[in-house]
């Protein structure tokens, strides 16, 4: 027999661990520079794991006066809607936590929807502008007339890679083509796609542990990305010495734009550290494990809940 109150005190518990706990661990894991697309994986499954457990938890909890069994509890709840009357049988707490668990689905839809619509608006504008300002068009490369040394992607349908005319003056053939490899290396990865949910996630609920790290995390993690794809064509060294050149100058000019991903922005000593050593990614069996653990922290509370749905 299931009861309803064990399995949603259950997920309400996984809840709390990938709230609090678990980012702080993750974000400390000796493992996670060594091989960011699979700590980046391990991120998007915590992140989706909380918002099922969370749902999976106040459902439970909405269906518990229904029928002892979780697996009935759910079959009554279903009847009930049919019939038009899905609230019959339920307690002022059954309705809040129903109502809170179709609250918790709109609002995550909401804050994506939101926040994706905000930063291709930012990047609209940006666009156009570029587009004006540019001085040189190299296919998806746009230099812009500016003394300070800057780097970034814009990211979108039609991408550019930005640069400015001190960029241009001030690194070598080498670190150059290094440069915007990486920044081609956002571009075709979509991170600004794999960054979106951390971003409206961190902007919704500043002051959790999961969503104030996360965010951080991931952006420092999809550089890694793209210093690897340039680090396979120019080797770390030259990454390494373009990062730390373009830094030198970017820390007395203003910040990038919102809505773009720069060469020389987060966590610039760990990359120049991971540059300038030899690669060591972990081992494929450990990879494989991690992304198994990865798949169970958001399919596991599904599968807990999908025989008492049927």
């Amino acid at each position: 027999m299931t009861q309803p109150v064990a399995v949603s005190a259950v997920l309400f518990v996984l809840v709390v661990l990938l709230l609090g706990p678990l980012p702080g661990w993750l974000s400390r894991a000796g493992w996670a520079d060594r091989s960011p697309r699979t700590t980046l994986a391990v991120w998007q499954a915590t992140a989706a794991s909380a918002g099922v457990c969370l749902v999976g938890a106040l459902l439970t909890l909405a269906v518990a006066p229904l029928h002892p069994e979780l697996h009935h509890g759910f079959q009554t709840l279903s009847c009930h809607v049919l019939a038009g009357d899905p609230l019959r049988g339920l307690g002022v707490a059954q309705v809040a936590a129903l109502a809170s668990a179709a609250a918790a689905i709109g609002w995550a839809a909401l804050a994506v929807g939101r926040t994706f619509a905000r930063q291709a608006r930012v990047r609209r504008r940006h666009r156009r502008r570029v587009d004006l300002l540019a001085t040189d068009r190299r296919r998806d490369v746009r230099v812009i007339d500016h003394a300070v040394p800057a780097a970034y992607c814009l990211p979108g349908l039609r991408s550019r890679i930005v640069v400015t005319s001190g960029l241009v003056d001030l690194l070598s053939a080498a670190e150059l083509a290094a440069v915007l490899d990486h920044e081609r290396a956002h571009a075709r990865g979509r991170h600004h796609l794999v960054l979106l949910p951390f971003l409206a996630l961190g902007s919704a609920l500043p002051r959790v542990p999961l969503a104030r790290t996360a965010h951080a995390s991931a952006a420092r993690l999809v550089e890694m990305l793209a210093d690897d794809h340039a680090r396979a064509r120019h080797g770390g060294k030259v990454v390494a010495h373009a990062l730390v050149k373009l830094a030198e100058h970017r820390a007395v000019a203003a910040p990038l734009p919102g809505g773009v991903l720069g060469a020389a922005e987060g966590a610039l000593v760990a990359r120049v550290q991971r540059l300038t050593r030899a690669a060591r990614p972990i081992a494929l069996w450990q990879r494989a494990l991690i992304h198994t653990a990865a798949l169970g922290l958001p399919v596991g509370p599904v599968v807990l809940l999908i025989p008492c749905l049927l």
